[in-house]
């Protein structure tokens, strides 16, 4: 929302655009043009937007990017360059494989300058195996911004003429290695990747998994891959073969239904074998909007409304239409794609609505009939693990280790304490629900209450707990996961953990 009170009326809002990112003046009609979305806003606008604004660098510009690339009809290598590098690219090369700071700006930069070189060869070898890797590494450990300018810096490479192939060999390796515990995102990131090698890598995920964090991102990375028909018919065959398997129940088993319904609408010569006797229906104008057959509770309607309620109180002067809020939260909180959820969140954390949707759904959290429904609470949770802040961070710590709360809906808590105020230190919280959670698995060996410590640990490292880490690590009772997950966070080089803060 703008600062200035005068740019809240548009011919003010024009009169002030050139300058900073933007060279030329704009009329009234073309900001309109932009703000109704009849023609495509111009990267270098959208970085005068947030100058003008007063927003971060890189809020709209990062969550542009990132939720245009997974809503693009195709695969995609490029966007327009938002600003001239000014570093040259030996230079950040230089700087990648040394010890050096890396912001999330300098990724953007140096996948700029080797993405306008389709041929160039680095050297020495095994240049592009380091530069992979770094990314990668920081990108897992990054949140909200800097996650996102990794993230769109490592699709863009994973599409690279030249380094894509080794980019790919690289996301493959460490997902099912040592950096296991974040193989979901790292697997899932091969969706807009149309190289056979990732296609590939996918099915071999499915078909004989790593780990069940692999096969989730396997899971997830085939919805776009279906649309993109990067899948040949043989290997349409394995996919169907592979998702019919899988168990779609436990932590990491959600989206599995969901895939089977979609493959069955995109291809439905393998419908029966994904679905037996049960129906499916298509609708909208593409493979993206099919349904999966999913009814939203109702509950979950009325959550839904009073969220967007709440959100109609803080709108802007002069907002009459509050479609596009309401189809945000509706998404965030309804759609069984949890990247659908994810995106729709994304782009309500980059409007002036932030705050006020996570406290809706932190109020929403507090309603002990919505904690004890899990299909209600999850995506609460999975909301606020995008929009919150530390104002929030108490209910998740509640909720994570309160005897009584569901254990998916524990679960999703915890996955929120890594991201939601998630600052160096987090007293002694950590440490009791460390050794809360290792208690309930050692009674029960329950999967879920494994991937919840598994999770625990992951927001011990973005706390920069080493401590508590060293003492997971070493401790001979520990859920051999959770000791897998600490001594990778114990593995990562400080310059590498201190970059991706920023």
């Amino acid at each position: 929302m703008a600062q200035e009170s005068s740019f809240r009326l548009l011919p003010a809002f024009a009169a002030a655009f050139r300058g900073g990112s933007w060279d030329r003046e704009v009329s009234v009609s073309t900001v309109s043009r932009w703000e109704t979305a009849r023609t495509p806003v111009p990267w270098r606008a959208m970085r005068r937007y947030e100058e003008l604004l007063g927003l971060p660098r890189n809020q709209l510009t990062a969550t542009a990017r990132t939720v245009w690339r997974y809503w693009a009809p195709g695969p995609v290598l490029d966007v327009e360059t938002v600003a001239d590098s000014p570093t040259p690219l030996e230079d950040l090369l230089d700087q990648t494989v040394s010890d050096a700071m890396m912001t999330g700006d300098d990724w953007d930069r140096l996948v700029d300058g080797l993405c306008a070189r389709p041929d160039v060869v680095l050297m020495p070898t095994g240049t592009w195996e380091y530069v992979a890797e770094r990314l990668v590494e920081e990108m897992v450990i990054a949140d909200d911004v800097p996650w996102m300018l990794r993230f769109e810096s490592l699709n863009r490479l994973l599409n690279h003429p030249r380094g894509g192939r080794t980019v790919i060999a690289v996301c493959a390796a460490m997902a099912s290695g040592r950096a296991r515990p974040t193989a979901t995102e790292i697997v899932c990131a091969l969706d807009n990747c149309a190289h056979p090698d990732a296609s590939e890598r996918v099915l071999r995920e499915l078909r004989s998994p790593s780990g069940p964090l692999a096969h989730r991102g396997a899971v997830m990375a085939s919805f776009r891959k279906v649309d993109y028909r990067h899948f040949d018919e043989r290997q349409l065959e394995t996919l169907a073969r592979s998702v019919r398997a899988s168990a779609g129940t436990g932590p990491f088993g959600d989206q599995v239904e969901p895939l089977r319904r979609h493959l069955a609408a995109a291809h439905p010569e393998y419908a029966r074998a994904l679905l037996g006797g049960a129906t499916y229906a298509s609708h909208g104008a593409g493979p993206r909007h099919r349904t999966t057959a999913h009814r939203t509770p109702v509950d979950m309607a009325a959550a839904v409304q009073r969220v967007v309620t709440r959100l109609s109180t803080v709108a802007p002067e002069r907002v009459r239409d509050f479609a596009v809020p309401t189809a945000l939260v509706s998404e965030t909180l309804t759609s069984p794609l949890f990247d659908v959820r994810l995106y729709a969140a994304f782009l309500l954390a980059a409007s002036p609505y932030r705050a006020a949707a996570a406290d809706a759904l932190a109020a929403e959290l507090t309603r002990p009939s919505a904690v004890q429904r899990e299909e209600i609470a999850v995506p609460l949770l999975e909301g606020l693990r995008v929009l919150g802040d530390d104002r929030h961070r108490g209910l998740l710590q509640r909720l994570a280790v309160t005897p009584g709360v569901p254990r998916f809906a524990s679960y999703a808590a915890v996955r929120g304490l890594g991201h939601v105020g998630a600052e160096p230190g987090a007293g002694d919280f950590l440490r009791n629900a460390v050794a809360h959670h290792e208690a309930a698995w050692q009674d029960s060996r329950d999967p879920v209450t494994a991937a919840t410590l598994e999770s625990l640990v992951y927001a011990v490292g973005m706390a920069a707990r080493d401590d508590l880490l060293a003492a997971v690590l070493t401790d001979d009772r520990s859920l051999p996961a959770a000791r897998a997950a600490a001594a990778w966070w114990l593995g990562i080089a400080g310059h590498r953990r201190a970059s991706a803060l920023v």
